[in-house]
């Protein structure tokens, strides 16, 4: 019970400081970091999947309607939360050890890294093709990916750091 009260917690967290603040803070339109991802890396690691499908539903539509982005977010979400188990076990050796939810504490802090990286990336390219929709400005496009990818990653492990 108390595992679900932190998740419930850290997700009402997280989307009203990317509601409140981070979609309010834009680089010469290039740079939107997505920091409420993070709820969705965090999520423990023996979730089912069809729960940990559901949860990344429910959280790309609520950032949908607060965003004013049909299903863009949803799509986004529901995406990583999809390879997100994939994922696990590619790029974290020690699977098999992990319990709770998933940060720098429960799995070596280059794994971590790494998943960050794959599933951040995976996130903000479905977001930002389905945001943009259109190839006049595919290099746009592709520079909003990168920008964004790269100040939520500096976020979340950011967030890491801070709290060791």
């Amino acid at each position: 019970m108390k595992i679900w009260l932190e998740n419930i917690g850290r997700l009402v967290l997280l989307l009203a400081l990317q509601l409140l603040l981070i979609n309010n803070l834009h680089f010469m339109g290039v740079c939107n970091p997505c920091l409420y991802i993070l709820f969705l890396i965090a999520l423990p690691a023996e979730l089912p999947h069809g729960v940990e499908l559901l949860i990344g539903a429910v959280t790309g539509l609520i950032m949908d309607i607060c965003s004013n982005t049909p299903g863009a977010h949803m799509a986004a979400c529901v995406a990583l939360s999809y390879y997100r188990p994939y994922m696990l076990r590619k790029l974290v050796p020690d699977n098999d050890r992990l319990i709770g939810t998933i940060s720098s504490h429960t799995m070596d802090m280059q794994a971590y890294i790494r998943l960050t990286i794959a599933l951040t990336l995976l996130h903000h390219t479905i977001l930002f093709i389905l945001l943009n929709f259109t190839l006049h400005a595919l290099w746009l496009t592709a520079i909003q990916i990168v920008v964004s990818a790269f100040f939520t990653i500096l976020l979340i492990i950011g967030r890491e750091f801070l709290r060791k």
